[in-house]
């Protein structure tokens, strides 16, 4: 690297040399071959204090800076890492929160079904004793009622019968054998 730099440095200094000469004459100072040495000179000594001013002071300070942003950058990727960790362990409790959650929903809704099925049996076999209770009263009222029927129908089959049996034979017909006869055709003897 040296040798490209000296070999630069001299090809410049060489162009310079040819152009210095004619711009001696035009007049740029700074091209005039004779002024060239100090120029490069003060060049050399302003190029080794930048230098050193650079290495000794901004340099640290950048490579300081520049450390200390990386630190920084890493912590915060150290925390944003920690950072998803928690939140994945947070979404973990909370999908079994939610999970037990769930199942205990289920379970509440699974004994409030039975609970619902129970009650809703105890009051089906209330009602059906109580309708069974009813229907058993209603065909005792009904049969009273056919018995009550039946026998107010055979007291006026027997009068009815008494009576057409008086007006065809003309006389009064033998109430035991009639009552007889109209029981035993009610019931459907049939004789």
């Amino acid at each position: 690297m040296r040798k490209s730099l000296y070999g630069a440095l001299a090809g410049g200094l060489a162009t310079l040399a040819m152009v210095g000469s004619a711009a001696a004459a035009g007049g740029m100072p700074q091209l005039d071959v004779h002024d060239f040495a100090p120029q490069l000179v003060w060049l050399a000594i302003a190029f080794v204090i930048l230098y050193l001013v650079m290495s000794r002071l901004a340099v640290p300070a950048i490579a300081d800076t520049l450390a200390k942003r990386q630190a920084k950058i890493q912590g915060d990727l150290d925390a944003a890492e920690k950072a998803n960790e928690e939140t994945r362990a947070l979404v973990a409790a909370y999908e079994k929160r939610l999970a037990d959650a769930r199942e205990e929903a289920r379970r509440l809704t699974r004994e409030q079904g039975e609970a619902d099925g129970a009650v809703a049996t105890a009051r089906f076999n209330v009602l059906h004793d109580r309708l069974a209770k009813q229907i058993d009263e209603a065909e005792k009222r009904i049969a009273r009622q056919r018995d009550d029927v039946m026998a107010g129908l055979e007291h006026m089959a027997s009068d009815i019968g008494r009576d057409v049996y008086a007006k065809l034979a003309g006389q009064p017909a033998d109430s035991g054998a009639l009552v007889g006869k109209i029981t035993a055709a009610i019931k459907g003897d049939g004789r």
